[in-house]
């Protein structure tokens, strides 16, 4: 209750934790009721941005208490700073503008979870600390889409090509077009309301562009997020219960 009430500038990891659990409640509220969301494409952007920040944010937060409770300086700074730093590519970094995925999972699993499990153990050893290989080959298909959290925040990136993906309407050629217009509807596509298509015509009644909506979009970067999301909400909670009991 006490780390529930309190500031989360009080708490031990700045309040990173706390954060990261709001996140992740929001993202499962939006999953779970996406059907209710007024918007015709894009609807998963958001979602998944949401689970991905409560991701960076958890292991942020982790980075800090394992720091604290394991008493491992930052560089040359104490594990008490305010400024925690994380070790990446052989550079002490700040921690809270690293947005690297992929570099905040591998400090965290190999510098401090793995590295230190005999003295965790020692300290908590009901805790579950260990490495889950299906989140640690989740971790790569996250960051080639989103390594540095921008993905999911905005239309274009630096990589176009991955932007596309990530669009429901998708453009289509003409001649596609006119092979989906002569093929008959499956009942798979009946039940499920068909395809939403737009074509575009000239002055001439010429149709010169088309766009068909594509309902399953990334499927695999979207669970993949889930899964994660979900790992490092239960993780975080069994760290802070058993090194702080609770708080």
């Amino acid at each position: 209750m006490e780390y529930w009430l309190t500031s989360p500038g009080d708490h031990l990891d700045f309040g990173f934790g706390i954060t990261a659990e709001t996140y992740y409640n929001s993202a499962k509220y939006m999953d779970e009721g996406r059907d209710k969301i007024q918007a015709f494409q894009l609807v998963e952007m958001p979602i998944n941005f949401l689970y991905r920040h409560s991701i960076e944010l958890a292991l942020k937060s982790l980075i800090i208490i394992f720091h604290k409770k394991l008493s491992i300086p930052y560089e040359n700074d104490s594990c008490e700073s305010t400024k925690p730093k994380i070790l990446s590519q052989g550079k002490w970094r700040p921690l809270y503008s690293c947005h690297w995925i992929d570099e905040l999972y591998r400090y965290w699993k190999d510098e401090l979870l793995l590295k230190n499990i005999t003295r965790l153990e020692s300290l908590a050893n009901k805790g579950d600390w260990k490495e889950y290989e299906d989140i640690t080959k989740a971790i790569p298909i996250i960051a080639k889409y989103d390594k540095q959290s921008s993905f999911f925040r905005y239309p274009v990136t630096e990589n176009p090509n991955l932007d596309l993906e990530k669009f429901t309407m998708k453009e289509v050629d003409i001649e596609t077009l006119r092979k989906i217009f002569e093929q008959q509807e499956s009942m798979k596509e009946k039940e499920s309301g068909g395809n939403v298509i737009l074509a575009i015509k000239n002055d001439n009644n010429e149709i010169i562009k088309a766009y068909r909506q594509q309902k399953e979009l990334l499927t695999e970067l979207s669970n993949s997020l889930k899964k994660v999301a979900h790992y490092f909400y239960c993780i975080h909670i069994m760290t802070r219960i058993e090194l702080y009991k609770g708080k």
